[in-house]
This record gives structure tokens, sequence and C-alpha cells, in this order.
């Protein structure tokens, strides 16, 4: 007689035929005598009804092609690595991938220092003006100017005083003042007369290094006739 055991582990083998006369008939013989085996046949049964009851899904229309396409580059990758020359090819493949994946890591590090090299040699370059040579009949300028008289409207006094005047970088008078030795010109009406003179008075600017910047120059005026500009 088999044991519960035994039978249950070959009962799915039961149920497809694929025992032997004599075992299947052991089986049937101690199915009907144990309910337990005989309801495991049963759930083993309904599990059979119920697989089977269950639709079919459709094949896909391009599965066929899909397969065939499949066996076909399969196909073609036994012939390319078949026999010594295909041997060579498998190995050089190979070494190929090798060398790909070594240098993955150090690709991108690479190339990011190479663009950020070529961005700061752009950088540079813009504003690099090259290199100057003097030429032999270069005359050298000033790299500092004082501001000095364009125009000026003499209206002042006839007397002779001096004044420090402060001119911007577009030749127009910000402020002035009396230097030392020369307070007692510093009256409201000499004041008076001389802001007047200054409002109609025309500078150029001082310079530096050929551009124009504000300054102080000392005017003296010498009567009604002249003045004299000193930085």
């Amino acid at each position: 007689m088999m044991e519960c055991q035994q039978v249950k582990l070959t009962l799915s083998a039961f149920q497809d035929g694929c025992v032997v006369d004599s075992e299947r008939r052991d089986i049937a013989a101690h199915v009907k005598q144990c309910r337990d085996c005989a309801s495991h046949l049963d759930q083993l049964t309904a599990v059979r009804r119920s697989l089977r009851a269950i639709p079919r899904r459709p094949m896909p229309d391009n599965l066929a092609f899909s397969l065939r396409a499949m066996a076909s580059r399969e196909s073609a990758f036994r012939r390319r690595y078949a026999g010594f020359r295909g041997w060579v090819h498998s190995q050089y493949d190979q070494l190929s991938l090798f060398s790909n994946n070594l240098m993955r890591p150090i690709a991108l590090p690479a190339a990011g220092g190479l663009a950020s090299a070529v961005l700061l040699f752009s950088m540079v370059m813009t504003n690099f003006h090259g290199v100057g040579r003097q030429s032999l009949n270069d005359i050298p300028l000033s790299m500092a100017t004082d501001p000095t008289v364009k125009n000026m409207l003499l209206d002042v006094s006839e007397a002779e005083f001096t004044v420090d005047v402060f001119v911007d970088e577009q030749g127009r008078v910000i402020d002035y003042s009396f230097p030392d030795g020369f307070g007692s010109m510093n009256t409201s009406q000499m004041r008076r007369k001389l802001e007047n003179s200054l409002l109609f008075t025309e500078f150029n600017p001082a310079t530096s290094f050929g551009q124009p910047t504000s300054g102080w120059v000392r005017v003296k005026f010498e009567g009604r006739s002249a003045i004299d500009v000193k930085g």
C-alpha cells in the first residue's frame, strides 16, 4: 500500500497519465479508501477545470514576424562567430567593450575640464589686445593735464586777485574758493561778480591718461584785460 504523502506527490502525474499501470492502480485504490487524498485529488481536478475555462488570449499579429527576426539575428550571430575568424571578431568586440567601459568614468570629467579650459581661454583672449610695439615717431603724451580756460567773460574787477576753481569732467565750474592771502577779496559784491563771470566761463576739463576728469585749477585775474591759469 502506498502512503498518503507519496500519493499526494504523484496525483498531478496521475491525472496527466504519466505513471505506469501498476502505480496507477495503487493510487486509484488508495484514493478510494483515503478521504484526504480523494479531497486533494478533487482540488487538483477543480483547478484544472478552472484553468481550462480561462479564455485564451489571441496571439499578436506581429508575433510570428518578431520570432522570425529573433531567429534570423541569432543565426547571423552564430555564423559571424563561427570558426577562427569568428573567434577573432569575438575577442575584438570584447576588448572594445572593455576599453569603452574603462574610459567611460574618465570621459565625463575630461570633457568638462576641456570645456572649462576652452571657456577660460576664450574669455582671456577677448580681452587680450596683443603686444603693442612703440613707433619710432611716437610722441609721448602727458599722463595728466590740468584744466584750462576755453572762454571767459571778464567782468570782475580792476584789482588783481586769485581764486581756486573746481572743474568737473564736462568743463563746468562746480565750486571755488579764495586761497590763503586773498581772503580780503571775499566780499559779497566780489563773490557776486565772480560767480557771474564763472557762470559764463568755459573750461577744458583736466585729463588723466587721455580721459577727462575733475580737478582744481588756480585762476589769477589781472584786472579786466587778462587772466593767468595755473594747475
